[in-house]
């Protein structure tokens, strides 16, 4: 099947085929219905190509001796099944062009928030960038449904691709894809932690399934060469990742589709460093927020090859068209994604080893775009604390349970009572005792409490303890106890609270869905520290807004329980 011949059925809509064979399999039970889908289509296809006329299982597989075995066994074994609703469709008088252009353009259209559906503004940008030459040889990990082959068939004759696959459905469902394209094509049912091509590589991808549980990390790992024994935790990402780059040629490319918390997280810091230090990784891209479907998980694409000094590092993720409800990548993005690729901009940078190696091995893209404001004559946040800890992660039973029905000499704070700069507790934050083991997390007198990740903004206030009384600090936030000597807390609320606040924090932040700050990035932000007499004079200005907002917050709340009371006036009058 030639290439402009594959390019004309891209262009056919095929919705009528889809929505027909949607609404025949409703009356179908069982899970089995992105199968029967793609079995109902091909029989479809095959009848209409080959001018059968009675579908009765003889004649109908009498004419589809060419496929493979496996394929004609699966699609004896759901022909009774699936006989009745074939008949049916067959009324509707498709042709077969249309149903081939269904078959290898709209397989997903049914259960386009399934797994394995690898949304195409992803398969042609991963296309653009391998770049995939007459010959080339190509391997993809969790090859799914078979959209990645489909999209190269469209730009080589001679391809030479091998898909690896766990999930026998979807397997099913690529071969008999496969079948219809006149190409070299492989596919293995076997699980991609193991399989290891008999050689290397030149063009990899993988669309990998996110966070799952790998037991045997060591049998994985033991055969790459001066990898750290020492890592014994490490996101399955990065694994995926080892099976890549092992299978690929000293002049190969590989492309990855990885979520942005094992770009940047303390996990996944020593694997990092062996990628960065052994030239692995060529650049990295920071995906749109909400491109895959059902999940809002950031993503980021990695690009690998060997013998990288440096890593060109993208912000992408403004690069994407709405569609109705979806975030897609149209051909212009990507264009302007490729463009990114082969510059330095605003939104792309190159950063060299020795840099990424000063910070923590960071490959996530917002830790270099977003350069930190010049600060003169200024000092490390850890030079003017005596400490910073974390909230207590404690369930919410342990809450409720401890919960006091009066008010007592102990209290919690959780990230919502922090607001304007300052904590509002509610009447039932009472705790009856705090237990040892956790009094650790208790707030100290003029500490400030700063939120670890921003919903957009970062929150943070000082906290003031009263003497006799205990405050637990619980939840995703920071506990920095001020040395008093040093600084003024309200100085430093103040200027947390600042436009000059707020972009320091978004230099040292990571993660474009979610914004989090490490503790150790936070230790070495830089801060502007004036005379005690000048952060007396902001820290007073500060408290003194500080009052008056919860002046109106208290006639506010005031004037709110009036307006639920003005109705009774009516009792009165009558």
């Amino acid at each position: 099947m030639n290439i402009s011949y594959l390019k004309r059925l891209e262009k056919i809509d095929t919705s009528d085929i889809s929505d027909a064979i949607s609404s025949e399999l409703r009356k179908i039970s069982g899970d089995n219905k992105s199968r029967y889908s793609t079995v109902l289509a091909y029989l479809l296809y095959r009848v209409a190509k080959d001018k059968i006329k009675d579908l009765d299982s003889i004649e109908l597989f009498e004419n589809i001796c060419d496929v493979d075995d496996s394929i004609k066994s699966e699609l004896i074994y759901y022909f009774p099944e699936i006989s009745p609703v074939l008949n049916r469709l067959k009324g509707y008088g498709f042709d077969a062009k249309n149903l081939l252009a269904y078959l290898l353009f709209n397989n997903d259209l049914e259960d386009v928030f399934q797994e394995a559906s690898t949304p195409r503004g992803i398969l042609k940008l991963a296309a653009k960038i391998l770049d995939v030459q007459e010959n080339d040889s190509v391997l993809e990990l969790c090859s799914g449904k078979g959209n990645f082959f489909v999209e190269l068939a469209l730009l080589r004759e001679n391809l030479k691709y091998t898909g690896v696959e766990l999930n026998m459905v979807f397997n099913f469902i690529a071969n008999i894809r496969a079948s219809l394209l006149d190409r070299y094509i492989s596919l293995v049912l076997n699980d991609a932690m193991l399989y290891k091509a008999e050689k290397k590589v030149d063009k990899l991808f993988a669309n990998y399934p996110f966070m799952i549980s790998i037991p045997d990390i060591e049998d994985i790992v033991k055969d790459f060469v001066d990898f750290p024994d020492n890592i014994k935790r490490v996101s399955s990402d990065w694994i995926f990742n080892l099976k890549l780059v092992e299978q690929m040629k000293l002049n190969g490319r590989a492309v990855a589709i990885m979520t942005n918390g094992t770009t940047w997280n303390s996990t996944d810091r020593k694997i990092r460093e062996y990628f960065v230090e052994n030239g692995l990784i060529e650049a990295t891209v920071l995906l749109p927020a909400k491109l895959l479907p059902g999940t809002s998980i950031a993503t980021t694409l990695v690009i690998f090859s060997h013998g990288n000094t440096n890593i060109k590092m993208i912000d992408a993720g403004e690069n994407f068209t709405k569609d109705g409800r979806r975030t897609i990548l149209s051909d212009n993005d990507i264009s302007d994604i490729m463009e990114l690729l082969q510059k330095n901009s605003n939104k792309s940078i190159t950063i060299s080893i020795n840099e990424i190696a000063e910070n923590d091995y960071i490959i996530n893209a917002s830790r270099y775009l977003e350069k930190a404001p010049e600060i003169k004559d200024g000092v490390e946040l850890s030079s003017i604390v005596k400490s910073i800890t974390r909230g207590a992660q404690v369930k919410a039973s342990y809450l409720d349970e401890n919960r006091a029905s009066e008010p007592t000499s102990y209290r919690y704070i959780m990230i919502s009572n922090i607001s304007d700069g300052d904590i509002f507790f509610t009447d039932n934050q009472y705790l009856k005792d705090i237990q040892a083991n956790i009094k650790k997390f208790c707030i100290r007198n003029n500490s400030i409490v700063l939120t670890k990740t921003g919903s957009p903004d970062f929150k943070s206030a000082v906290v003031k303890v009263a003497e006799g009384t205990e405050i637990l600090a619980t939840g995703n936030m920071f506990i920095l106890e001020i040395d008093e000597i040093k600084a003024n807390p309200y100085y430093l609320q103040a200027l947390f609270d600042s436009e000059l606040g707020r972009a320091l924090f978004k230099s040292i932040y990571v993660g474009s869905v979610i914004p989090t700050i490490s503790l150790e990035k936070l230790r070495k932000l830089e801060i502007p520290l004036p005379s005690f007499e000048e952060q007396n004079i902001i820290g007073e200005k500060y408290k003194e807004e500080l009052e008056r907002i919860a002046d109106l917050k208290e006639k506010l709340s005031t004037s709110r329980e009036k307006l639920k009371r003005i109705y009774n006036i009516k009792n009165n009058m009558e």
